[in-house]
């Protein structure tokens, strides 16, 4: 190869690693906006009857929730807590559900 080559080569491989690190940033901002938007103010409760974690319906692990439970007949978020509580649900560790503003 000759130097003009190497040089292309060189370039190349420059752009390849920006777009992939903005690429990377890019996904990683998405996704830390998805767990810091999760409202604090909703209602209802969506659980999961699998491993037994109940959610705000916020919470990006919902999406993934085959069958959810949902808990909506309490007029507040507190009455929907203690009812998922009650049936033995415990609350996610990344929406906090328990924790009501």
């Amino acid at each position: 190869m000759d130097k003009k080559a190497y040089t292309k080569l060189g370039i190349a491989l420059v752009i390849i690693v920006l777009l992939l690190i903005g690429g990377y940033k890019l996904y990683s901002d998405s996704l830390e906006n998805d767990f810091n938007n999760i409202s604090t103010v909703e209602i209802e409760r969506v659980a999961e009857s699998y491993t037994g974690v109940y959610h705000r319906p916020g919470c990006p692990k919902v999406k993934t929730i085959l069958q959810p439970i949902i808990f909506d007949e309490g007029k507040t978020a507190e009455e929907n807590n203690k009812q998922a509580k009650a049936e033995g649900y415990t609350p996610c560790k990344r929406c906090h559900p328990e924790q009501v503003k």
